[in-house]
């Protein structure tokens, strides 16, 4: 058994969990903002390879650095914890093809939905009660970011169209993972301990599929135009994960991931200064309104 005490920032609670979800949400804004700029000229199968398996192999050194877990090391807990991994994968997979076929005004207030999910689990698997107001402004979100989809017309492009459709799978299996990371942090105290064991599996996943598929020239970093940007963006998305993970410790997953959404702020504005995409004043409304909601969800 971990005490919860032996990893948690000796800095007492004093919302503590909020600083963590707020950096969480600084630097998720800025991996998806890296990850178009990343994916534009490059293989999706390949960044999704190398990004996975880079990024688990740096969760699991951090893991066995500040746990004992290799010790209590358990195959019922390594197995226990491939529902919260498949999600998470599929999800981190979808994230990046949404990015790269579509927009990033268009598919991050989708993404952003995935709120709604982990609200909705949050009720009825962790029995968190959520006011009727939040469900009201969830409801209002969702109706947002259609309005945001129907704005830029993106029917008549097929690409958009595939990154609007992973964006929405982005959503199902990003929301659900939320939930599972708080359901699996209640059961083994340490966020580092459910890391270890999600980075595991996950690591397993991805060698096992290169070696069915003889995937492994996607590992040629020849092959990565701007390879320092893919590395950049693992980073981000490392701090963003790891940081997520513990503010869930003291934190309500209901609460913590609205305030985590809020890094579509960052998202829309580097959108718009530094991938130069062009925004109307009716969609910058509409974004406005996503943003006030999921601002006010987090309150």
């Amino acid at each position: 058994m971990y005490n919860k005490r032996e990893f948690y920032w000796k800095v007492g609670k004093f919302n503590m969990w909020i600083f963590l979800c707020l950096l969480s949400a600084v630097t998720s804004g800025l991996a998806s903002i890296i990850m178009k700029k990343c994916s534009k000229n490059n293989n999706a199968k390949s960044i999704a390879l190398i990004g996975l398996a880079t990024s688990n192999t740096l969760y699991i050194i951090v893991s066995i650095l500040f746990t004992n877990v290799l010790t209590n090391f358990s195959i019922k807990n390594f197995l226990q914890i491939a529902p919260l991994t498949m999600c998470q994968m599929i999800g981190y997979i979808c994230g990046i093809l949404s990015v790269k076929y579509a927009s990033v005004s268009t598919v991050i207030p989708i993404r952003k939905c995935n709120t709604i999910v982990t609200l909705v689990l949050g009720i009825l698997i962790l029995n968190e009660s959520i006011p009727i107001l939040k469900l009201i402004l969830s409801l209002i979100l969702v109706v947002l970011t259609i309005l945001i989809v129907k704005e830029d017309k993106i029917t008549e492009d097929k690409d958009s169209k595939k990154g609007i459709v992973f964006a929405w799978l982005f959503v199902l299996f990003n929301g659900v993972s939320s939930m599972l990371n708080k359901y699996y942090i209640i059961t083994f105290v340490n966020p580092l301990v459910v890391t270890f064991y999600y980075s595991l599996f996950g690591l397993s996943i991805v060698v096992l599929y290169c070696f069915f598929t003889k995937s492994w020239k996607c590992y040629n970093l020849k092959n990565i135009n701007k390879s320092y940007m893919l590395f950049t963006y693992i980073l981000f998305d490392f701090v963003s994960n790891l940081s997520y993970r513990f503010c869930l410790v003291d934190g309500q997953v209901s609460l913590a991931q609205p305030i985590h959404s809020s890094s579509i702020i960052i998202t829309i504005i580097g959108s718009y200064f530094i991938l130069k995409e062009k925004i109307s004043k009716k969609k910058w409304l509409m974004i406005a309104g996503v943003i006030i909601c999921v601002m006010l969800l987090s309150i």
